[in-house]
């Protein structure tokens, strides 16, 4: 089988679910990358896995990019195309008028995207996210990873230290949080790990409350997964997501997550850990006075759904919707 991914994004360098997908499928079937040239996640792309950058200005309306894409895909010849994201979807779809090929597309969030109605064949990574589509043939098949090794923590920290990940946008809620935490009145440390278009935003804020001892913006980081377990809560104040990275790596990693109620959140997380903007510093102070109790709850949920979240299920997942895309277009 021959399956190329098209995106129409060059990302930010981490949490493109899609790179770790299309290396793992890579070991099932040969797999093309089609993305925009200079993306920044092509370090992370695996040798075997064949990638074609285009060139053309990526416009919905740009002739020129129609006529770069067909040109590739044909060369490509996959069996079917599995598009991510709105434009990229629309982008083939428009495409494939032409071009007549089986095409599967992933709804990565609950926002926009309308061109997912309309398409016989689509993934949610939620059931959040599945919601937000119209049409009747929608599997949910969640964000997965591959665990890496971290070193244990030798106990826990003298201050309470927790952490944040995600790119400094609004929609992650990061102000907000940073104000809820200024009203909690114990020694912790928050570390948001992250950058983006907000950084001089959240600077200010955090020089405004007086909160430079206690809140650190670090910037992008290579070592998630060890910031996550040397943490004693990880947090998500998101106030929209699909299908968050950050709490499949807390479910591997972290010993304790705390989330705002996005994406399949609520379905990771018992509702004594889901919280609301404005409750952070109420919900951290009652998890700090009862840490052990919180501790082991999270712990009870790690060991039961980690094996849902393996990158190497969720790949075989997409295998089977795959298969059944390319036996329902030769009518078998």
């Amino acid at each position: 089988m021959k399956v190329c991914h098209f995106i129409a994004s060059r990302g930010l360098g981490r949490g493109e679910f899609y790179i770790d997908l299309a290396n793992e499928l890579s070991g099932s079937c040969e797999i093309s990358l089609l993305v925009p040239q200079g993306a920044h996640y092509l370090e992370r792309i695996s040798s075997a896995v064949s990638v074609h950058q285009y060139t053309s200005g990526n416009s919905r309306n740009n002739p020129f990019l129609f006529w770069e894409l067909a040109r590739k895909i044909r060369r490509i010849n996959p069996d079917i195309v599995h598009s991510h994201f709105g434009k990229a979807t629309e982008i083939f779809s428009r495409l494939n008028r032409v071009l007549h090929l089986p095409q599967i597309a992933t709804k990565h969030n609950p926002r926009k995207g309308k061109i997912f109605n309309h398409l016989p064949h689509v993934i949610a990574v939620s059931n959040r996210v599945r919601e937000t589509i119209a049409g009747d043939d929608v599997r949910v098949i969640n964000t997965g990873i591959t665990p890496v090794p971290v070193k244990p923590r030798s106990g826990r920290p003298g201050r309470f230290t927790l952490v944040a990940v995600g790119r400094l946008d609004p929609i992650k809620g990061f102000d907000l949080l940073i104000r809820d935490l200024a009203l909690l009145d114990i020694d912790f440390q928050l570390k948001i790990i992250g950058s983006g278009s907000e950084q001089g935003l959240l600077e200010n804020l955090i020089s405004t409350l007086g909160l430079e001892r206690k809140v650190a913006l670090m910037g992008y980081r290579e070592d998630i997964p060890q910031q996550l377990s040397d943490a004693d809560l990880v947090l998500i104040s998101s106030h929209s997501e699909g299908c968050p990275v950050v709490a499949l790596e807390a479910l591997f990693y972290g010993n304790l997550l705390l989330s705002t109620a996005v994406g399949n959140v609520p379905e990771i997380l018992p509702r004594e850990l889901l919280v609301e903007h404005g409750g952070f510093a109420g919900k951290v102070m009652e998890i700090y006075q009862d840490y052990d109790r919180f501790r082991q709850l999270f712990k009870q949920e790690q060991s039961e759904l980690q094996s849902r979240f393996l990158l190497a299920n969720i790949a075989a997942q997409h295998m089977d919707a795959y298969r059944q895309v390319l036996d329902e277009t030769a009518g078998i």
